[in-house]
Formats: C-alpha cells, structure tokens, sequence
C-alpha cells in the first residue's frame, strides 16, 4: 500500500476529461482512483451511462455519536449517499471518519441497523467476504445494492494508503458492469499493484493502458489543431479589420472612393484565398504526424505561435576524434570535476565504453520553445515531466541555453514554411556533443559523474546509471 500522492496522470488529463466525462470523482484524496477507474471502465461503460466516485469525511466525534439518537447518527452517515440513484448510472460512495474512534462507533452501529432486513439501506446487502479479505488492510464495511450497480463504502478513517488498496477490488464494487467483461490479466496485474509498497509498478502498468487508447495522439491533434494556420488566422483577422476601415472611408469620403474601393477588393481576395487555405485543414497535418510518430517527442505547451516541448533521444552527434583527444588526458576537463567517489581510469573506461565501443548509449533530453515568429530558444534549467526520467539533460542546453549553428538552420526552415524540418533541428542539437567546448564538457563531466539518473542503456535494453555502469565495467 503505497503513501504516494498521484496526480496529474495521462487519464486526468484536460483532454481525458473530455474523452471521460461520465466517469468522475468527488472529494478524493488524490486522482489515483479517478484514474484506476477509467483505465478499467472507458471500454465496458455503455454511452448512455456513468461512473462516479465519491469520498465523505465525517467530522464528528466518538462522544458526539454516542449520545446522538439512531436517526441522527445515520443522518451523518448516509449523507449524500445515492439510495436511489437514476438507473443508467453506478456509483461507489466512500463514507469515512476524521477520527478512528468515531469510525469504529460509527462501523459498529451500520452493522446493527443496515442491510437487507434492517432498517436503514435495507435494499443493500453487507459483503462480509470483501470485509474479510481487507481485514489486514483497513477496517472497513462493504454494502452493495439489489442493482449490484452501487456499492457504499464504511471505514474507520482514510488516509493514502487505505485509499490506494480499496481500488484493489473495484470490480466487486460494480459486479454487473464487469459481469460479461471479465478482467484481463494487464488489468488484474494493475488492480494487484495498488496493494504494493510504492507506486512504481502502478505508475508504469497506467501508462501502459493510455498508450493502449492513444491519449498521446489526442493530446498532439487536440493542442496543434489549427496551429499551422495562425500567421493565416491572425491575417484574416487583421484584413478584416483593414476591410472595415476602408469600408468607412468609402462611405465617409467619397473623393476617395476609388482608392478606397480598389484596396478593398484586393484584401477581400487575399482574405478569401486564406479563408479557402483554412478551411482545407481537416485532416491531420504534417506537424501533428511527425509528432505522432515521433515517440520521442513530448509537448509541453501549445501557445499561439509557440510550442514548448522536451525532444529525447540518445548522444550520436559529437567528433569522434575531439573525443580520443580529451579522453586520454586524464589532466583535462574531462577529469578535473568529477565526483572524488570514481577514479580517472574508472572514468575514462566509462567514457569509452560509451563514446568509442558502443557498450552503451547514452539517453539524453532537451527542452525548447519554438516561436514561429521570432525562432528557436533552449530553455534553461528546465523541470522535465515523468516520462524524462531516465534522460539525462543536456549540458550545452540545461546549462548554458546555447544551440550554436542549429538556430540559423531553424530559421531556413523557418522561411520556407518547412515547420517539421525546423523542428527537426531541435531534435538534432538534443544529441549533440562538443568536446571541443572546455566549459560545457567540464560541466558536463561535473553532473554525469554524480547523477543518480538511470541514463545508459547497455545492448540487452537495462538501464544504468553512471556508477553502475562502472561497477559493471569493473567487474563489482
């Protein structure tokens, strides 16, 4: 049972929002089971129908349910609870207390006086076999009702674990939506993983699921809609702003009516011929296909003229010869700033085995921002997302924000309308190394020596860091 907050998953996304309307969450501890919901529930839920999860705290006391009549007590305890939910919808309702004993007061009045035969919920049957299974786990009560389409939750209090592991069982919960959909064995391996020790195993299985639905390619279409026609946009609006003028003059001076006139006619043809290249673009464009297909691409953000995003790849642009010059002198930039922990042999062995014999590769990532209008920029000291974690950034960018040459390569691209070549040329200086460059390599030496990123990957597909990777060259 992991203590991990999760947020900000591929499945709670703005764009899954819109793709999961019907299934929502309220007053949750955090997004991990909005998010187990619908990686599990998006292809059995009908059209017609929803999902809602919902979370209430009580603040009561042990003393105040103590003295509070029965009525009163299961006024608290039944509040907001669907007893009679529209019938194309399923709901599972978590009612828990601030404090223990209040929930254990509260746990043991439910068990005298709801379910089947009492008098409270009396449509609800009490699952004693789930009761049971989460005995170790948490304290809690489980009632489902004649529909087997909502299930109410009761339990002494709700902290991050508890809610982690009470995702285990959710198609208990729903039993008719999972009834002839039975769970495959991708899903059960990632309802097992809420009940682990860390998130690791959870985190890895959902972005398995949304690369399985693709969100990625509706996140790229959604966000570059349109972006290959801003100049043409922000054209049409500034003609039509032109056109009005002109219109104006014409109607308020007639001596000027010709040349009023002609300039109207020829911005309505230009507006006309924009307009008609517009409308053209319904389909995906060549930028959002290279996007798509280059995996190794992340969008950060779309913004008018401008896309942050974060290119990744693995170090194979650098002077082969500049290498074998630096990497033997054991005096030089490469050497002088490494960590104490690791030897100039056990190094330049390292560095050898990466740059020269091709044992291993190294992973590296980049961020930019493209401005269509003004060009490209590195983007300095950059907090990568999740899917980075096992690049290293690259010194020349992270660092110093230089890209040399590929700037003016960019702006080529740039004005002939080529947008994936000017792309392209970010992704290229992503991989790029110049031992030539004293102060970059001298910080790059600095920060690669000491990282705990897992950035090289030897031939069989692991991934190791630095140090490992000299314990594996030296035979540790």
């Amino acid at each position: 049972m992991f203590s991990k907050r999760i947020q900000g998953t591929t499945f709670t996304s703005e764009i899954a929002d819109r793709l999961f309307s019907k299934i929502t969450a309220a007053n949750t501890m955090d997004q991990s089971f909005l998010t187990t919901l619908r990686a599990l529930c998006h292809k059995r839920l009908p059209s017609n129908e929803t999902v809602r999860l919902t979370c209430k705290s009580l603040y009561q006391s042990e003393s105040e349910i103590t003295i509070a009549s029965l009525n009163q007590c299961m006024t608290w305890f039944l509040q907001d609870v669907a007893l009679y939910p529209i019938e194309s919808s399923y709901n599972i309702h978590i009612v828990h207390t601030v404090s223990p004993e209040a929930g254990v007061k509260m746990m043991d009045i439910i068990k005298t006086n709801a379910g089947i035969g009492r008098r409270y919920i009396s449509d609800y049957t009490r699952q004693d076999d789930l009761h049971v299974f989460y005995g170790r786990k948490t304290k809690a009560l489980f009632y489902i009702d004649e529909s087997r389409r909502n299930t109410i939750i009761f339990t002494d209090k709700l902290d991050l674990k508890q809610f982690h592991v009470l995702q285990m069982m959710i198609p208990k919960y729903l039993p008719s939506l999972f009834a002839d959909n039975p769970l495959t064995q991708m899903e059960i391996e990632l309802l097992k993983s809420t009940g682990n020790k860390y998130a690791v195993e959870y985190e890895t299985l959902i972005e398995e699921f949304s690369k399985d639905l693709d969100i990625r390619a509706e996140i790229i279409r959604i966000k570059l809609a349109g972006f290959e026609t801003v100049f043409e946009r922000q054209k049409v609006d500034a003609l039509k702003k032109e056109i009005l003028n002109y219109q104006k003059d014409y109607e308020n001076y007639l001596s000027l009516m010709r040349d009023s006139h002609n300039n109207m006619q020829e911005r309505m043809y230009m507006l006309a011929g924009l307009e008609n290249s517009i409308n053209k673009q319904t389909e995906d464009s060549e930028l959002m296909e290279y996007f798509m297909c280059n995996k190794n691409l992340t969008i950060i953000q779309v913004e008018g003229t401008i896309i942050k995003f974060v290119a990744h790849g693995y170090v194979d642009v650098y002077d082969e010869d500049a290498f074998e010059q630096y990497a033997s002198n054991h005096d030089g930039y490469l050497y002088r700033s490494i960590t104490p922990n690791i030897m100039n042999s056990e190094m330049e062995n390292l560095y050898r085995a990466i740059f020269s014999d091709g044992i291993y590769r190294l992973r590296i990532c980049a961020a930019y921002l493209v401005d269509m209008r003004s060009g490209l920029k590195a983007l300095q000291h950059f907090s990568f997302p999740a899917e980075s974690q096992t690049y290293f950034p690259n010194t020349h960018i992270q660092s110093f924000g230089c890209i040399g040459s590929y700037e003016g390569r960019f702006q080529e691209y740039m004005n002939k309308r080529d947008y994936v070549g000017a792309i392209d040329q970010a992704v290229v200086s992503a991989r790029n190394l110049n031992f030539y460059d004293s102060s970059v390599m001298s910080r790059f030496a600095e920060d690669f020596s000491r990282t705990n990123i897992p950035c090289l990957e030897s031939s069989d597909g692991r991934l190791l860091t630095p140090r490992a990777a000299i314990s594996e060259l030296e035979g540790d």
